[in-house]
């Protein structure tokens, strides 16, 4: 049978690849991707995920940090520790929880157990005063300039009724989104109960709580241990499980500053996967070895090589040359499962090659 002949368009018009990337920075960008956040954020169908990633560059610890801070505090009381200097006896709780591989949510039990039995080593301050001192304890005073934080207020400013972002969570438990929108003076309220807002401020939740720099704090609504964490997961119809549901099942959903490990979130992301719900992106940096830890890294790797050699019997000297290129392989590699797993929970990825990107590729979403 004789080919059927070509259309006139498809005679007239050349092949057509992928579409050109959008570089923002020293980052190249798919098209689609940044077309599909700015139609949610058109059809004010944008909600913002924040992570603790967006407070680093303000000075306040990770989550893992803070714990660590707070047990280092309670280490230095011990009678056996006690007399160690400050850096031995933080590198010693480092270790401890590296080399035992502790939750930090089982730490954070008992970290509050050990405040509250022992008022006196902490100048009768409660929990809640620890953590609220703790958390802000290294917070830079003038704040930093061209943060991811600074751009999403930015974003949030140019919503109206009609466009933009409809909501911010943010998992953190500090108000540093709220201060830069002071700064912006949007309107704003932060949500921290089951309690609906009035009027039309901007609404900023706190599922895991939230500890203002100054004033009171409360501890009903914090997830900080391992008993808040598993009562947050087990109640079917906790306020917070609920929001989050209606926004991953109705909204698209930008994920910033998030290292996506919490299994709560991916539950929820797994639940609301089918094919009516809208998708949802999150932005990530490139798995990496910085050149001056390439070396420690290659011989973290032959280290292993040679302690698996000897069990298995092989000759004990190294694999020879490209160790460096398959430890960029395997960091590559690294990429291609991130992007996969969260693919299939409905969470595309937009790699960026460096954090300064960030800013611009937020920036980009409301123009």
């Amino acid at each position: 049978m004789p080919a059927k002949p070509k259309s006139r368009a498809q005679a007239e018009s050349p092949t057509r690849g992928p579409a050109a990337k959008v570089r923002l920075g020293g980052s190249e960008i798919n098209p689609s991707d940044l077309k599909g956040l700015q139609t949610a954020w058109q059809d004010k169908r944008l909600v913002i995920f924040l992570g603790a990633g967006v407070s680093l560059p303000y000075g306040l610890p990770s989550w893992r940090n803070l714990v660590l801070d707070l047990l280092f505090e309670q280490v230095a009381h011990t009678r056996a520790l006690g007399t160690l200097w400050p850096h031995y006896r933080r590198a010693l709780a480092e270790w401890m929880m590296d080399y035992f591989d502790y939750n930090p949510l089982v730490l954070g039990r008992m970290i509050e157990r050990d405040i509250r039995k022992h008022p006196e080593r902490n100048r009768n301050r409660s929990f809640m005063e620890q953590l609220q001192a703790r958390l802000y304890a290294d917070l830079k005073t003038v704040p930093p300039e061209g943060t991811a934080l600074q751009a999403v207020a930015r974003l949030i400013k140019r919503s109206t009724p009609h466009a933009g972002a409809e909501a911010a969570v943010t998992f953190n438990y500090d108000d540093l989104l709220e201060q830069e929108l002071l700064r912006l003076k949007v309107p704003h309220s932060p949500v921290i109960g089951p309690g609906r807002q009035q009027g039309r401020h901007f609404p900023v939740i706190h599922p895991h709580g939230y500890v203002p720099r100054s004033g009171p704090a409360g501890r009903d609504t914090l997830v900080f241990t391992e008993d808040d964490y598993h009562r947050l997961s087990d109640t079917v119809f906790h306020w917070s499980l609920s929001e989050l549901v209606v926004y991953l099942r109705k909204f698209s959903v930008l994920f910033i500053g998030l290292s996506m490990s919490d299994p709560n979130l991916r539950r929820l992301l797994d639940a609301c996967r089918n094919s009516r719900i809208p998708q949802h992106w999150q932005i990530q940096k490139r798995h990496s070895v910085h050149p001056s830890e390439m070396q420690s890294a290659r011989q973290s790797v032959e280290r292993r090589a040679r302690h698996h050699g000897q069990v298995l019997g092989f000759p004990g000297e190294k694999q020879p040359g490209q160790m460096e290129e398959a430890i960029r392989a395997a960091l590559r590699q690294a990429d291609t499962y991130d992007r996969e797993v969260f693919q299939s929970m409905g969470v595309k990825t937009i790699w960026i090659e460096d954090w300064p990107d960030l800013p611009l590729i937020i920036d980009e979403i409301g123009r």
